[in-house]
């Protein structure tokens, strides 16, 4: 095996969930791609950090100063859903069902790795909130956190820091999903389940 194929395997296992053996297999099917999508491909990727910024309202992917759901006139704006990444939005964007825009928040409180409070966009959520109540009082947070420890504390978190702002927030519905088996969910489900029964 060359050298520089070599290396640019090492580049790509540090994609994350990319180990040795699958960077190989790209880096193969890369030697089979036409040599004007290796030079586009490569120009993208020279050109990443300069080309593709983050939103300067929600922390979404953008091209400019906002995102297209930030500059949308469509998104109904005095609904913001807050998720942890930008994958979270991008897999509530597929579902269609959800007109307003989004605050990503670039991660999850979780003290043992290091992702703490300060370090998530949270001030900057409350300073948008507070230039929205600005312009109206009807104002709806969405907390589309994970349904996971980190992601319940987070939003345990949220709710207590937006309390003093008095705006409507609300949780993504959580419970069993259909065709699941009581006897193998975990404790939080089911208090969910129960908590959000119909």
């Amino acid at each position: 095996m060359s050298d520089k194929f070599k290396k640019l395997v090492d580049f790509l296992t540090k994609l994350p969930g990319i180990g040795p053996r699958q960077a190989t297999r790209l880096a193969m099917a890369m030697l089979e791609w036409p040599a004007a999508d290796l030079e586009e491909f490569s120009s993208l990727i020279s050109n990443v950090k300069k080309d593709i910024t983050f939103c300067k309202e929600c922390f979404n992917l953008a091209e400019g100063e906002k995102c297209s759901i930030c500059s949308s006139v469509k998104r109904d704006k005095t609904r913001i859903a807050v998720v942890e990444k930008i994958t979270d939005l991008e897999s509530m964007e597929k579902t269609g069902a959800f007109n307003g825009v989004y605050h990503v928040l670039g991660g999850a409180i979780n003290p043992a790795e290091g992702s703490l409070p300060e370090k998530l966009k949270i001030a900057e959520l409350i300073e948008r909130i507070k230039k929205l109540q600005r312009l109206t009082p009807d104002i709806e947070i969405i907390l589309a956190t994970n349904p996971n420890t980190h992601g319940e504390t987070t939003a345990i978190y949220l709710e207590d820091k937006l309390k003093p702002l008095k705006v409507k927030v609300t949780r993504l519905a959580r419970g069993l999903s259909a065709g699941a088996s009581l006897e193998y969910a975990d404790e939080i489900t089911i208090s969910q389940a129960l908590k959000n029964r119909k």
